[in-house]
């Protein structure tokens, strides 16, 4: 067993179950998962208690290092699915802590997907970052290729 696994079993840092770990607990595990690991395993809406504790996940990403953070990109665009959801402007804050060069092509990834699926409501919610690229100052390099992806439809 991994030390992940004999960590997530301690209520301290139970990411399923405990919606209130502190910022630390969470740094600490985001270094355990910043490890070559496979993210499927522990990164599962199936495995948490409430859609409240999907922000450990959101704040676990967002403090992982580069290059296994990039592994956490879909997880976070999954929750873009609903803008109802209790953690979908955390989420957008944490995508928008990612560099454009990394986005982009997850944008048109999933805005691809959720057009082939024909779900409005995750199209709505890919869509809700795209003014934040411009607010941010990442637009420039965006409108061009996010365009693109529209064009297609």
């Amino acid at each position: 067993m991994s030390q992940i696994d004999e960590m997530l079993k301690l209520y301290r840092y139970n990411i399923y179950n405990n919606e209130y770990i502190c910022h630390e607990d969470l740094k600490y595990l985001a270094a355990l998962f910043s490890e070559e690991i496979d993210l499927s395993t522990y990164l599962r809406f199936e495995k948490f208690s409430s859609k409240f504790c999907w922000k450990n996940y959101i704040l676990i990403i967002d403090n992982m290092e580069y290059p296994q953070k990039l592994k956490g990109l879909p997880y976070l665009f999954e929750l873009l699915q609903d803008n109802n959801w209790p953690v979908f402007n955390e989420t957008i804050d944490a995508l928008m802590r990612f560099d454009i060069e990394y986005l982009i092509p997850n944008i048109e990834k999933y805005l691809n997907q959720a057009f082939e699926e024909k779900d409005e409501m995750w199209i709505s919610g890919i869509c809700t970052l795209l003014p934040e690229l411009f607010i941010c100052g990442k637009g420039q390099k965006a409108e061009l290729n996010v365009k693109i992806a529209f064009k297609s439809y």
